[in-house]
């Protein structure tokens, strides 16, 4: 009994202490990565959480979308809001089966563009300067993070702990990248704002520019994939070299995103109608259930990393590395 009071009060005392700067310094590129025009403050944590439980969204909206207005308001718009003309024809105007953005990608007309113009302004705004430097603390903490796993790795007689969370978040970079550069934001929600101006006439793009999209769709994906992954081997080769529970806890979350971001590439070059209602919505539920759980391991992973000790409270003698470590 006196041993589990004493634990519990040594637990409460750990959570009284500062939070590490590096889960602070995170957050931005989180909400960056999850910025919606979305109203409802429901509606935008679940994007959130959506987005940190599937890498490829965010991804998908800062590396394929475009840096143009035009383009990153229709991202937002299902496909029921367009039209289609066949090129050189006037009429008539088919059916827009998939939202038209990625391999599904299709132009506006020339003069939908001006028709539009006043509507695309009415939704856009730039970020403050504020918001851009708070991007910037992200990028340093997530590069700091990525300098300290090297150099933990090439000295090997350093048996610590160190912060893994900053480059876990490593694939954000492209997001805090556009939104310091470009500085776009969308405020207003596309949907409400065009309602009264549909259909919106779109036509074919060029063979070229299709292949350039399927390639790009994909690298971002295999990216989405394959980049998590780097964390866990620097897990891995960190001294104590091997396998133990911090490898094991990371090697977790990587599954969860790479899974699921295969899951959505599937799904968008099958075709979406909506960014929501894919599949009647289940994959929307699924992507931001699973980002609620892997913002609870963050924020466990930050504990344990500030206190060592817990690995072997917590996970057993499964976790014990002092035969691994060199004795101090």
């Amino acid at each position: 009994m006196e041993a589990e009071r004493a634990f519990y009060l040594t637990l409460i005392r750990k959570l009284l202490n500062p939070i590490p700067q590096y889960i602070l310094g995170c957050l931005p590129a989180i909400t960056i990565v999850g910025a919606t025009p979305r109203e409802k403050f429901a509606e935008k944590i679940s994007w959130v959480f959506r987005c940190l439980g599937c890498p490829f969204t965010g991804l998908f909206y800062s590396c394929n979308v475009g840096s143009s207005k035009v383009d990153q308001c229709i991202y937002w718009l299902p496909a029921e809001y367009f039209k289609y003309r066949e090129p050189n024809e006037v009429n008539p105007l088919n059916e827009v089966r998939y939202r038209p953005v990625g391999v599904h990608s299709k132009v506006l007309e020339q003069s939908e563009r001006q028709r539009i113009y006043t509507e695309i302004r009415r939704c856009m705004a730039r970020a403050s300067v504020l918001e851009r430097l708070s991007s910037l603390v992200s990028a340093y903490y997530i590069l700091v993070g990525i300098i300290a796993g090297i150099s933990r790795v090439t000295t090997p007689a350093v048996c610590e702990d160190w912060p893994y969370i900053p480059l876990l978040f490593a694939w954000t970079i492209p997001a805090i990248y556009k939104r310091v550069i470009w500085g776009h934001l969308i405020v207003k929600n596309p949907i409400e704002e065009m309602e009264n101006i549909r259909p919106i006439v779109l036509t074919e793009i060029d063979e070229e520019s299709k292949n350039h999209k399927r390639f790009s769709v994909t690298f971002t994906a295999f990216a989405s994939i394959v980049s998590p992954w780097i964390t866990v081997l620097l897990a891995y080769y960190t001294p104590p070299v091997g396998y133990f529970c911090r490898s094991k806890y990371i090697t977790v979350l990587c599954a969860i995103w790479s899974f699921n971001s295969t899951l959505a590439y599937i799904c968008h070059l099958i075709g979406e109608k909506g960014i929501y209602n894919f599949c009647y919505g289940i994959f929307h539920v699924w992507f931001s259930v699973c980002g609620v759980v892997v913002a609870m391991l963050i924020f466990f992973l930050g504990l344990l990393a500030n206190n060592t000790e817990w690995w072997l409270s917590l996970f057993g003698p499964s976790c014990d590395i002092s035969s691994a470590c060199p004795p101090t």
